[in-house]
């Protein structure tokens, strides 16, 4: 995964056991395997190291099932291991979040945190450089690419599955929406050059 998925991977795993305590402080809190959700959080993505991106969740799970049994790990970890794992690319709805995993449930929005910030406008921008890098970049061009952010960012805070998570995410959530508005804003009233 390099250096740069460690890191990654390392914040979320520090966003999982942040979102965790905080859930646990909750009345009516669901009981959380933490040594489940913080395996669950370093393996998440091992498998985009070697398969890519594409539906690695199911690729990652069976590599940690794999790693785990070696380990002589209890099958019950195992079990909420993959669990979480599958689950940290699907939106659950509210309606059945009660019976869903908490590991999977805080893995997902664990995940999910670290693209709500302004760093992420910017990893979106220099990926849109390298999807098209003969693209002219027009002012029209940007805020259309900016309003398709705003609107993924839209998407990714209110799939958040638990109430620390959105909470975490508010205040940055709404910063990097400003920032897009006025730069949306001012492109749209700029004069072309």
């Amino acid at each position: 995964m390099g250096q740069e998925g460690f890191r990654y991977v390392s914040a979320v795993v520090a966003n999982c056991k942040m979102l965790a305590v905080e859930l646990e402080a909750r009345e009516g809190a669901p009981a959380i395997d933490k040594d489940a959700l913080v395996i669950a959080a370093y393996l998440h993505d091992i498998a985009t190291a070697t398969d890519g991106f594409q539906d690695h969740h199911k690729k990652s799970a069976e590599m940690a099932v794999e790693f785990l049994r070696r380990q002589n790990a209890p099958a019950g970890l195992i079990s909420k291991v993959e669990q979480a794992i599958l689950t940290h690319m699907t939106t659950v709805p509210v309606e059945k979040r009660e019976a869903a995993s908490p590991e999977g449930l805080i893995l997902y929005d664990a995940d999910k945190l670290g693209r709500l910030s302004g760093l992420a406008v910017v990893t979106s921008l220099i990926e849109f450089g390298a999807r098209y890098p003969n693209q002219a970049v027009t002012g029209e061009v940007l805020a259309a690419i900016l309003r398709h952010i705003e609107e993924r960012f839209i998407e990714l805070y209110q799939s958040l599955h638990t109430a620390p998570a959105r909470e975490m995410a508010r205040e940055k959530f709404n910063r990097t929406l400003a920032f897009l508005d006025g730069v949306i804003e001012h492109l749209n009233d700029a004069t072309p050059v």
